[in-house]
């Protein structure tokens, strides 16, 4: 009888991160809004469109990928977000800083991924699903939460 050979198996322990958990996806919601009739009369001039303006605010303000975003215009879109208080309720202003920093660093990186080869660029994904989920737990369990359960995400 010959010598019996070892069988390797590799196994990726993150692989459950090879695609983004539901719960921190990017979701389409129907949201019921009052549109201000000065608001829309100023897009109907301007020939813009109420869910663009939105859209567009959405997208810059969280620095995720947006075709025409720069830098200039994120900045405002925060300085906006800043001076109406928001989450200041929860947080320090100094806090929220910290998280937009954060979220402008993890920008900074995808800007990076032009040419990386296809084994490179699952590493990064896996790598920036796993590290959006800590980013966003540790932000919510900074804080003493009566409802401490970070499943809340879900109604966002």
């Amino acid at each position: 009888m010959g010598k019996k050979k070892d069988i390797i198996v590799e196994v990726d322990m993150y692989n459950k991160y090879a695609e983004i958990d539901e719960m921190y996806s990017t979701k389409c919601r129907k949201i019921k809004l009052s549109v201000p009739s000065n608001f829309r009369m100023l897009c109907a001039i301007l020939d813009v469109k109420v869910e663009q303006i939105l859209n567009d605010f959405m997208w810059m303000l969280s620095y995720s990928y947006h075709k025409t975003a720069t830098g200039k215009q994120r900045k405002f879109a925060q300085k906006f977000f800043q001076v109406c208080k928001y989450g200041e309720h929860l947080y320090t202003k100094k806090q929220i800083e910290e998280m937009f920093d954060e979220l402008r660093c993890e920008r900074k990186i995808y800007e990076t991924i032009d040419t990386m080869e296809h084994n490179d660029l699952r590493l990064f994904w896996k790598n920036n699903h796993m590290y959006m989920q800590y980013w966003y737990k540790r932000w919510f369990n900074k804080i003493d939460r009566a409802k401490g359960d970070i499943s809340v995400l879900n109604e966002h």
